[in-house]
């Protein structure tokens, strides 16, 4: 129903005349654009290319042949804080591994679009679905891993106030033209080590502020589930489930079976937890991906490696569970050829 309202509410801006692009810079050198510009940037809206659950994605086209996304919100005061809340995140973060913000529209009411990087090899999740056409290599996979981590380590132990993501999750993970990372979506992002995050219990007015819960089926934190607290740890779990993702090529909830993947993997998490490196090398591979079976970049101690790290970052209660930088340490020190990625560098 939302998406139709809000395909009906552009069919009402639009119009069969391209206004000249009048966008002004902002005082943070982000361009502020207007919504004539977003109806031109856009085409009048003439190709989605990805939809959320509270935004809506165009492909926009700049001067020259240069291509970029415009997330764009519409239709309730709700979304309009989902994009303001974005935004203001947004305007903070420059790292390589992060989506850059190149503008945005604000209405200060109830519209707001995010003018995005284009990122042309669509998300991880797609890349790691088994209908994909391509097969992400092995070195891509460990590559991909670090390189989250490495933005995690960013917005949680490097920026001031920090940063908790909230839905780190594998289609949030978009990918560049070398299948670099781009940790992207930071509408459910919480600024500070953490927040109580509790449901509403009573009625409110459209306007009044209202909490909601954060998180994807899959990847949510059970203890965030249990208590309403979103902090770092939960991301780190979310990270967990990813890893387990790119090691088995498996969604983190089988459409077919509804089944989740950390559930799934619960036996072999349990001996990795007791035996480490010491786990038997066929259990690892029944989980590894049998795409990779082929692949001659394929090391059997990287993959106990990376599960490793998902066990640790899966573990419960959170405090057991490492920090992102402690993340990036260890795969650098297990799997060295990491350390000549640096940071932003193509991998």
């Amino acid at each position: 129903m939302s998406c139709f309202l809000t395909c009906v509410r552009f069919d009402d801006w639009t119009t069969d005349k391209k206004p000249k692009i009048t966008g002004s810079v902002s005082v943070s050198g982000i361009t502020c654009y207007t919504w004539d510009d977003v109806e031109s940037l856009t085409s009048n809206f003439s190709r989605l290319i990805g939809s959320g659950g509270y935004s809506s994605i165009y492909l926009a086209r700049l001067s020259g042949a240069k291509k970029a996304a415009f997330k764009v919100h519409v239709g309730s005061h709700r979304l309009y804080q989902v994009f303001r809340s974005e935004l203001e995140i947004l305007l903070r973060l420059q790292h390589p591994h992060i989506v850059k913000l190149l503008g945005y529209f604000d209405d200060s009411e109830e519209t707001g679009a995010l003018l995005l990087e284009y990122l042309p090899q669509g998300n991880l999740q797609e890349k790691l679905n088994h209908n994909s056409k391509q097969v992400l290599p092995w070195r891509n996979r460990t590559a991909l891993a670090f390189q989250v981590a490495q933005a995690m380590e960013h917005i949680h132990e490097k920026c001031s106030p920090q940063i908790v993501h909230g839905d780190i999750k594998s289609s949030n993970i978009l990918l560049d033209k070398n299948l670099n990372c781009k940790l992207c979506d930071f509408g459910s992002a919480r600024v500070g080590f953490s927040s109580m995050v509790q449901p509403s219990t009573t009625m409110s007015s459209p306007r009044s502020k209202q909490v909601r819960m954060i998180g994807s089926p899959g990847y949510t934190d059970p203890h965030y589930l249990r208590t309403g607290i979103a902090s770092k740890k939960m991301d780190m779990y979310g990270f967990g489930v990813v890893v387990l993702e790119l090691v088995s090529g498996k969604e983190a909830v089988s459409a077919e079976k509804g089944e989740m993947l950390v559930h799934t993997a619960a036996p072999l998490i349990q001996d990795i937890c007791d035996l480490g490196a010491n786990i038997a090398e066929e259990k690892v591979r029944q989980f590894l991906d049998p795409r990779l079976s082929k692949d001659s970049s394929l090391d059997i101690e990287e993959v106990k490696t990376m599960l490793g790290v998902a066990a640790f970052c899966l573990r419960s209660p959170p405090s057991l569970r490492p920090s992102a930088s402690q993340v990036v340490q260890t795969l650098v020190q297990k799997i060295p050829y990491l350390s000549f990625l640096g940071c932003g560098k193509e991998a």
